[in-house]
């Protein structure tokens, strides 16, 4: 075999060749053959190992992470959500939320607050009172059926005159805001209508009179109008200005006043008129013990209105004697509309 095999690489050396490497090069594809195969199928498994490894580890993972949000997120009641166009209910798990308003219904509720916020709110309005000082409130017509003349009130003033008289004969401060009131005081009898202001006593504690003689005083120290008690209101019947001037004070006419009369005091802070019915009229001496009578306190509604009459003495420059007035409460009216 050998020598055959010598015979015929002398003759045909590359035949020979060919032969013997032929094998040995199919030998070597195989090979190649196989590890390329074989690579790419190891390869292949290593990536399937690999996802499978990582299929099961996400599952763990997530559940993982689920049983963490369970245990930290707090329960949430389970609502039943019905599902309509025909498919079957369902319950699910998920949190209660208030569903915002439709964007029509925020446009109305915003228009709503400005409308409410640009419209001032209305103020209340003030009724007049039914009942005061213990009297049902009436129309004032019901008590003086012809009304009030406001022509035939000729005396008297709203007090911006000032004060004009000296401080002398028992007149005190009274005019300016400390010592004004929300009082008008109204006598038909006696065309009087003025204002009413406060005043106190002379520094030998006898009542003040005003320094303005178009005005009527109310001691401040006696109860107010429309109270239990004896309400002192003083006028001039006429008077001497500081510049010399002499003329007819608020209280000129008083002396036409007769028991049965009404004197009235509109209080503009309730808006009525507190009605007093004239009971007494009386001409006495100051220095008489008993006109001091009518300077105490009662135990009803009263007004008493002093001024001066009698007798003027020229060099004192007083009058030898005071007209009193007094008027007991016997209504509350409203004015007439």
């Amino acid at each position: 075999m050998l020598d055959r095999v010598r015979e015929l690489w002398a003759e045909r050396p590359a035949l020979l060749a060919v032969a013997g490497i032929a094998p040995v090069a199919f030998a070597v594809t195989l090979l190649v053959l196989f590890l390329v195969a074989g690579g790419g199928d190891a390869e292949q498994a290593q990536q399937q190992v690999a996802a499978d490894q990582q299929a099961q580890s996400e599952p763990q993972d997530v559940q993982a992470s689920d049983a963490d949000a369970q245990q930290s997120a707090p329960s949430q009641p389970e609502v039943t959500v019905i599902v309509q166009g025909g498919q079957p209910d369902q319950q699910q798990e998920e949190p209660t939320q208030t569903e915002p308003p439709p964007a029509d219904e925020e446009e109305e509720q915003a228009e709503a607050t400005s409308q409410s916020q640009a419209q001032p709110e209305e103020e209340p309005q003030e009724t007049a009172p039914t009942e005061v000082a213990g009297y049902v409130v009436v129309p004032l017509s019901n008590l003086i059926e012809d009304g009030i003349d406001e022509d035939a009130l000729r005396h008297g003033s709203d007090g911006s005159e000032g004060a004009i008289l000296p401080r002398s004969n028992g007149v005190v401060p009274s005019s300016g805001e400390p010592h004004a009131t929300t009082w008008e005081i109204i006598v038909p009898s006696a065309g009087l209508k003025s204002s009413v202001v406060s005043l106190g006593r002379t520094p030998t504690g006898a009542m003040g009179s005003p320094d303005n003689p178009y005005v009527v005083g109310w001691l401040d120290s006696t109860p107010a109008p429309g109270e239990v008690g004896n309400t002192l209101l003083a006028g001039h019947r006429d008077y001497e200005d500081l510049s010399g001037n002499i003329g007819t004070g608020v209280c000129w006419e008083l002396h036409n006043t007769q028991v049965g009369d009404h004197m009235l005091i509109w209080d503009e802070a309730l808006n009525v008129y507190y009605v007093y019915t004239v009971t007494e009229t009386v001409t006495l001496d100051p220095s008489d013990r008993e006109s001091a009578r009518y300077l105490h306190n009662t135990d009803v509604p009263v007004v008493t209105l002093i001024t001066c009459t009698g007798t003027f003495n020229t060099e004192t420059k007083r009058y030898s004697h005071r007209l009193v007035v007094v008027g007991e409460l016997s209504a509350v009216a409203s004015p007439d509309a």
